[in-house]
């Protein structure tokens, strides 16, 4: 396994090791909904609009990227704000060595110091390894869309997980972003 796991923001060349992560659950599995794997170049503007108020991870171990986790925007719409949704992808070589859990756990400690108030997490199932990992954190199941979703063949449900970071002030303050 080498060295310490070591979390840092992601940078710009962490593209193509996060792309190679993620193409493998695009081709793979229904765990995305994605049928197309994004390039390089995609990935790496996905990490500059998710750092733009929000925040993107990497795990590494001994320089080589093993995992990340995301938050961005769930709607548009202003007052949603204070509302994220997230994501986490283990290397699929990496798992159950608490790469996920070391991620989502910097993830929530951040959002929560930024002031957001929900964050959300939406799970392909059944997943009992993502379910897990989203109870682990006090996530709740507050929502199920059936069939939504059609990859491989198959249609399947997702499962809306939400995590209440905050008191829910009568007058929040924004979101502070970087």
């Amino acid at each position: 396994m080498g060295g310490a796991l070591s979390l840092r923001p992601a940078r710009h060349s962490d593209a193509a090791a996060i792309a190679a992560i993620y193409a493998y659950y695009v081709l793979n599995g229904p765990v995305t909904f994605e049928v197309d794997p994004p390039s390089e170049q995609d990935m790496a503007g996905r990490i500059a609009a998710a750092q733009q108020g929000h925040e993107f991870l990497v795990a590494e171990y001994d320089v080589v990227v093993v995992g990340y986790a995301y938050a961005g925007k769930l709607y548009d719409r202003a007052a949603y704000r204070w509302a994220v949704e997230a994501s986490v992808y283990v290397a699929p070589d990496r798992h159950r060595q608490g790469i996920g859990a070391a991620l989502y756990g910097d993830l929530i400690t951040i959002l929560t110091a930024r002031g957001f108030q929900t964050v959300i997490g939406k799970i392909t199932l059944p997943n009992s390894a993502s379910t897990l990992l989203h109870e682990r954190f006090g996530f709740r199941q507050a929502g199920l869309l059936s069939r939504i979703g059609h990859k491989h063949g198959l249609w399947h449900d997702v499962g809306i997980f939400q995590l209440d970071l905050g008191e829910r002030p009568k007058a929040p303050a924004d979101p502070i972003s970087l």
